[in-house]
């Protein structure tokens, strides 16, 4: 990304890509339009429950994005609603493309955790060229 300006010389300048993004409104969800009655589901949100006994509930199973598996490139937060009493975590599992919501013991009674799944790869936020208030320059041949 350090050289997203570069095609940006002269008196021709290279047009930013939009991207239309959408939401629903009957669902948390957050959808990127992709046109031709193609959408893309990028953010959302649901509530999973660990149910008593149990030490883990399965929140995406199988799922494809345009042919990447979600247990690689999604992003995947899990809070609790309640006390869950015990340590919690989300583990991936990439060889089967499974994302699950672990307890660390089994939970006393049924805990409800709010699940925020965010697609994409982790960013190098390092080498995002930025205008802010930072000093950055735009970086030019």
């Amino acid at each position: 990304m350090p050289d997203i300006n570069i095609g940006q010389q002269g008196t021709l300048k290279s047009t930013p890509k939009l991207t239309r993004i959408n939401g629903d409104d009957a669902m948390a969800l957050i959808y990127r339009n992709m046109g031709n009655n193609h959408a893309y589901p990028f953010i959302w949100s649901e509530t999973v429950t660990v149910a008593s006994g149990a030490a883990e509930v399965t929140v995406i199973s199988g799922v494809k994005f345009h042919g990447m598996e979600a247990a690689t490139y999604c992003n995947v937060t899990a809070t609790p609603a309640s006390d869950a009493g015990d340590e919690h975590w989300v583990e991936k599992d990439t060889v089967n493309n499974v994302i699950k919501v672990k307890v660390g013991s089994s939970v006393s009674a049924d805990t409800n955790f709010d699940v925020i799944v965010m697609v994409g790869m982790d960013p190098d936020v390092a080498t995002i060229a930025c205008r802010g208030n930072t000093g950055a320059r735009q970086m030019l041949p």
